[in-house]
């Protein structure tokens, strides 16, 4: 409690500060960092429209330019999300990977996302079965602005949404014909970044690019990470009727996988070692992860044009098209895995307005398609002792000595196609109705090139079809209070690792596993109270049926991704957020979740079947709470320290009822005399920056100095289910760590 009695009174003493200071400089000036926003000038466009966002009866959170120039690092979403209520990011790597969920959507996943749509300048992520496998492709020292709409949005983009919606806005060009940004960062653990950026606009073309490099060694043994990331957009505005976007973006990232340790290599910091590799304590890796230099390789090419075309006063077309290209590698001791492919899709939406002042009539009609073909192959390795023996010690290395066998060798192809409708009326100018219908194909077929007999041929197909709606409503009482509510449903398919990781065989489909449906129910309420205080406060309810699960199987190695459905959840919760200038030159932002995921069924236990009761039980990867909270003031014009906090309680990791309800165990080669347990404690820590800023001539800059973790806080950045000997896996996070920025404006 020390550390938060201090970070209160921190606060306090920036208020009383604020106040001798109250006559210096409005936070309302152009360019000043502590600008608040104003609600009527917030559009939304994650809805698949431009609109006003006191008019959208959905909770929504907008992360603006202020809150992301916060940044430390400025390479991954855990710290540009941080404050958005309802939404978990784990960051076990230190570096760009990370997890991400909305509302428990997308818990256990190993990798990736799923049940999560995430556009990046409206090009979707997700590839047709829903997955979203990083978020590598765009660079946050280039983001605009982010719109998170969570909750059921499976009527706007399908299966992809089921949880929600994550809208990235990246900056468009400057007015003026040339402008260039220079960034570059440095800390902790080896890390550095550097960014150049060139924009400007000439006549009826506003363009953008930039590029950059960021590396590190991470805080764990095994953890370094190394990125490149080039980012082209290109508005062209021949006439007020026309605009067409080009985009090209280009990743390549690569980070060394340290995976998760058991509780006793965590809490061991020497004594006896019966492990191949030497390290114990909070930064050691797994034992199978230098011998068989675990990593994993991205190197994606996206292009996309996107138009829009008023054809008439009332009547509008908005079209799409991207091309997608990507080369992934993966190895571990299971094998060294190659997963290219190529992925492309559109969209095409019509929307007409109509009626009169008192009744307006907003209607859209679309399509989404897209398709992807998978080539893979799962190239045998050799045993960890003769692994061990040819490694080669580098941050960099991409070494893996393949065998000769191929353990898995197949083509999968995906498509998907939806067509929905959304209308939204406007009525007397104070209550707004939207109404949202979809219908959704997904198709997956896999084929096998490895013979077998037709009796155990895993190829196959697999096909999904659903219909989703959503209605809502918002009534705009006064500036202060908006009140919403909605009732919708969802589905969510089998994607990427759910569905391609066989339990029963090397390749093939998991025939274990069925699409998760929903049903929930949301009331909010927002507004802004003068122009000091902005607030959020929303309330939900989903109802799940054939929730996933994951669980392993013995002799697969430390292969734990299988995935079944386990049953039925209720998922409810409270989320609220706000931002305050109290005083000028201040401003305090926080964010708080309550979560109450618990499973209602199975409610018996037929071991028989492998079914148990977990009737009560928490959903795992699910704290109760969650509070992040920062305080940013500005003094003597040019300097601004920022004062933050983040707060979550303990989670469980499994739900099987012999591990959630804990027991100890008798001493074993991995955890000698420890408790088996489920529940990881929760945790706090505390970050602060400074940035000044300044200007000579045509040139401006910002230094900016960063503390993370001031207290040295130790806790898990992700925790996942590991049922084999030594139990759960933990993936410890950083402690204190140090950064320094410059950026350069001309």
């Amino acid at each position: 409690m020390k550390s938060l009695y201090i970070f209160l009174a921190s606060i306090f003493l920036l208020t009383f500060a604020g106040n001798a200071q109250n006559k210096i400089r409005s936070v309302n000036e152009p360019g000043d960092t502590t600008k608040t926003r104003n609600l009527d000038e917030v559009e939304i466009t994650a809805m698949r429209s431009i609109t006003p966002l006191k008019e959208l009866p959905a909770s929504i959170s907008v992360v603006n330019q202020r809150q992301l120039n916060t940044l430390s690092k400025s390479i991954a979403p855990d710290e540009a999300l941080r404050l958005v209520p309802g939404v978990r990011l784990e960051n076990g790597t230190d570096g760009s990977r990370v997890h991400l969920y909305i509302r428990g959507q997308g818990i256990l996943t190993e990798s990736g996302f799923r049940g999560i749509q995430v556009l990046i300048d409206g090009v979707p992520v997700n590839d047709p079965g829903g997955f979203c496998p990083d978020l590598y492709d765009v660079d946050w020292s280039i983001v605009q602005c982010v719109e998170v709409v969570k909750g059921l949005a499976a009527s706007m983009y399908g299966a992809n949404a089921a949880g929600g919606v994550v809208n990235i806005t990246t900056f468009d060009g400057g007015k003026k014909p040339v402008n260039s940004t220079l960034y570059a960062t440095a800390g902790s653990y080896g890390f550095w970044k550097i960014l150049g950026n060139v924009d400007g606009t000439q006549d009826k073309i506003n363009y953008r690019v930039s590029y950059s490099h960021m590396q590190g060694h991470g805080y764990r043994d095994h953890q370094s990470f190394m990125s490149d990331n080039f980012s082209e957009k290109i508005n062209w505005t021949p006439s007020d009727k026309v605009k067409i976007t080009q985009i090209l973006t280009y990743t390549n990232y690569f980070n060394q996988n340290a995976e998760g340790i058991n509780l006793y290599r965590y809490e061991t910091s020497d004594g006896p070692n019966p492990f191949s590799y030497k390290i114990f304590g909070h930064q050691a890796a797994n034992t199978d992860a230098v011998p068989y230099n675990e990593f994993h390789e991205t190197k994606r090419l996206t292009g996309a044009l996107l138009g829009r075309f008023q054809i008439s006063r009332n009547q509008e077309l908005q079209v799409k098209g991207f091309l997608r290209t990507n080369s992934y590698r993966e190895t571990s001791n299971n094998g060294d895995d190659y997963k290219p492919y190529i992925n492309m899709g559109g969209s095409a939406q019509y929307n007409l307005h109509s009626g009169k002042e008192n009744l307006m009539n907003h209607f859209s009609l679309g399509v989404d398609y897209q398709t992807q073909v998978i080539t893979e192959h799962l190239f045998a390795v050799p045993s960890e002792n003769e692994r061990d023996s040819m490694r080669v010690d580098s941050h960099w290395s991409r070494e893996c000595f393949d065998l000769g066998t191929i353990l898995i060798n197949q083509i999968i192809k995906q498509r998907s196609a939806g067509v929905f409708a959304i209308d939204k009326l406007d009525i007397a100018k104070k209550l707004f109705a939207l109404i949202n219908l979809r219908y959704d194909y997904i198709y997956s077929s896999l084929g096998s090139n490895i013979p077998v007999p037709d009796s155990v041929n895993p190829s196959g197909n697999k096909q999904y079809e659903h219909f989703t709606y959503r209605i809502g409503l918002m009534y705009d009482f006064t500036r202060s209070l908006n009140i919403f509510a909605n009732y919708g449903t969802g589905f969510l398919t089998p994607s990427g690792d759910e569905l391609y990781n066989n339990p029963e065989a090397w390749g093939g489909f998991n025939a274990l596993i069925k699409p998760s449906t929903s049903t929930a129910v949301e009331l909010g309420i927002r507004g802004e109270i003068g122009k000091t205080f902005h607030y959020d406060l929303t309330g939900f309810n989903i109802w799940s049926d054939n929730e996933f699960t994951r669980f392993s199987v013995p002799g697969r190695g430390n292969n734990t991704a299988f995935y079944k459905n386990i049953g039925k959840s209720n998922k409810w919760g409270i989320e609220t957020s706000f931002s305050w200038s109290p005083v000028q030159n201040l401003i305090i932002d926080a964010a708080y979740t309550y979560s109450h995921f618990r499973y209602t069924a199975p409610d018996y236990t037929d071991t028989t079947n492998g079914i148990y009761n977990i009737k009560g039980h928490w959903l795992p990867q699910s704290p109760e709470h969650m509070l992040t909270a920062q305080a940013s003031y500005k003094f003597l014009k040019h300097f601004t320290v920022t004062l933050g906090m983040q707060w979550q309680s303990k989670w469980c990791i499994q739900v099987d009822d012999s591990i959630y309800n804990n027991y100890t165990i008798s001493q074993t080669y991995y955890q000698p005399g420890s408790i088996r347990s489920s529940w990881v404690n929760g945790y706090k820590i505390f970050n602060l920056g400074l940035n000044y800023t300044w200007k000579l001539g045509g040139l401006e800059g910002d230094l900016g100095f960063y503390a993370k973790n001031l207290f040295d806080e130790q806790y898990f950045g992700f925790t996942e289910p590991n049922n084999g000997p030594d139990y759960n896996s933990y993936q410890p996070a950083p402690g204190r760590e140090f950064f320094l920025s410059l950026k350069l404006r001309l």
